[in-house]
């Protein structure tokens, strides 16, 4: 980075820094001890926090000790920062012989001398992440040195940075919650047969995929099956009308099977068949490596062939690649597709939340963000909501937003740019986008933003329009 570009990004960082801090407490151990003169200041490489404690006020015991550990904090993410020990004059002796082997060599150390002025000057430094543009300063306080784990303690926020108003957006409730499942069985039939024989080759573990889809669904409670689709294929190597009854009939012959086996109504099946399977082999020929696979993908993709003309073309000039693709490739190329149809009712939010560990399929969108209102935005359960939410509704734009922001919340703003990628142009988005500006402190593009958003329709964009101001 040049010397420019360096100083214009100090600046506007501490630009920002000066606009949105705040201070929020000015005391610790009871308004015994005063702060002042706080400051935050970053640039590209470094953290800089200062402050001074007036110890004027504080009477300590001579065997007591206080340990005070200040942190960078922002959602779960935190850092350490040196600690600092007052010690009454008895603590002050056992301090200083063996004080060292309970505290890191560089805590700032003193002993209180009641009824005189005392000020403790602090500085610290330590390397800039960028989550840390958004971070509290916040002070854990163990007033009795007992020690034990730093989070524990009681914490004192004594610096919060003013974070951008983060968008989330309530998705759409689904009038009607609809879901599938889906799968591949290569049921055997004799040749040029259209008979089914259960106990046929692999005929057992490859009905039995089909079965426990159905039965998936069937056995749930929560769940209504509403259509079953079969869809039969077969191969190419005989005449396409031979191969189009074949795959139709076989089709059918499995509806017969599965509706008798589980006694479901004849009415919810819907039964399709495609003659012969030519992208199903496009795809073997193209990732395999036969000695004529190029003019074999070009046969295959020539339109103005029928279906016969190509399968004879293959096997007249291409002989031992056509014996291989039979042996091989066509077997795989009967199969019969299925897709389980089913219908899921409403959750509480209370179900919804067991259902978010076990099933979250099940649940719409709506559903899983009224389950994380139920945490506090930027915790790990709140955060985990909205990952399993865009997991399960990867293409939607809300549960991409959504997301967005829970990583912004937790100081992971790559990961925000990803999933912003896929979450639109609408108005919210952009409102999104704008917040994701302000953090990256791009400002003149966070105004851009944020005014084609309010432009837009968005709500509350003039609260993150006001922190630019």
């Amino acid at each position: 980075m040049n010397k420019k570009i360096y100083i214009m990004f100090a600046v506007v960082c501490l630009v920002l820094a000066d606009a949105f801090a705040q201070q929020t407490l000015s005391s610790l151990a009871g308004n015994s001890i005063k702060l002042d003169n706080l400051r935050v200041e970053h640039t590209e490489n470094s953290l800089l926090v200062k402050m001074n404690l007036d110890l004027d006020s504080l009477e300590m015991p001579s065997n007591m000790r206080f340990v005070f550990t200040p942190m960078v904090k922002y959602g779960e993410k935190h850092v350490l920062l040196p600690q600092i020990v007052l010690n009454g004059r008895k603590q002050d002796l056992s301090y200083r012989r063996w004080g060292y082997k309970k505290f890191s060599s560089d805590v700032v150390a003193l002993r209180r001398k009641n009824d005189t002025r005392q000020t403790l000057n602090y500085s610290a430094t330590l390397p800039f992440e960028a989550w840390m543009k958004n971070c509290n300063i916040e002070i854990a306080e163990d007033l009795c040195g007992c020690g034990g784990e730093v989070l524990d303690q009681n914490l004192v926020v004594v610096h919060k940075i003013r974070t951008p108003y983060l968008p989330y957006v309530r998705p759409k409730a689904e009038a009607r919650k609809e879901r599938q499942e889906e799968g591949r069985a290569f049921v055997d039939f004799p040749v040029d047969k259209i008979t089914l024989y259960p106990d046929y080759r692999n005929n057992p573990q490859e009905l039995n995929k089909i079965i426990q889809t159905i039965n998936l669904v069937k056995n749930d409670r929560n769940t209504t099956i509403t259509g079953i689709r079969i869809h039969g294929f077969a191969s190419p190597e005989s005449p396409y009308e031979h191969n189009a009854w074949l795959a139709e009939n076989r089709a059918r012959t499995l509806k017969d099977y599965v509706c008798r086996l589980l006694q479901l109504e004849d009415r919810i099946f819907t039964v399709s068949s495609t003659p012969e399977d030519w992208d199903g082999l496009r795809k073997y020929v193209e990732s395999g490596n036969l000695e004529h696979r190029s003019e074999i993908l070009a046969l295959i993709d020539d339109r103005t062939l029928e279906p016969d003309a190509k399968e004879w073309r293959i096997k007249q000039t291409y002989p031992e690649d056509y014996r291989f693709m039979l042996e091989h490739w066509y077997p795989a190329l009967r199969h019969s597709d299925y897709v389980v149809t089913y219908c899921v009712r409403p959750f509480s939010v209370e179900e919804a939340k067991l259902l978010l560990k076990t099933k979250p399929q099940q649940l719409s969108l709506e559903e899983m963000f009224l389950v994380a209102q139920t945490y506090q935005p930027g915790s790990q359960d709140f955060n985990e909501v909205m990952e399993i939410a865009v997991r399960m509704f990867p293409d939607d734009e809300v549960a991409n937003i959504n997301a967005a922001c829970a990583r912004m919340e937790s100081g992971d703003l790559e990961g925000a740019r990803q999933y912003l990628e896929k979450a639109g142009r609408s108005a919210d988005a952009l409102h999104v986008r704008g917040v994701l500006a302000i953090l990256e402190g791009n400002v003149g593009q966070a105004r851009q933003l944020l005014e084609e958003a309010r432009n837009g329709g968005a709500q509350r964009v003039e609260e993150n329009l006001l922190l630019l101001e």
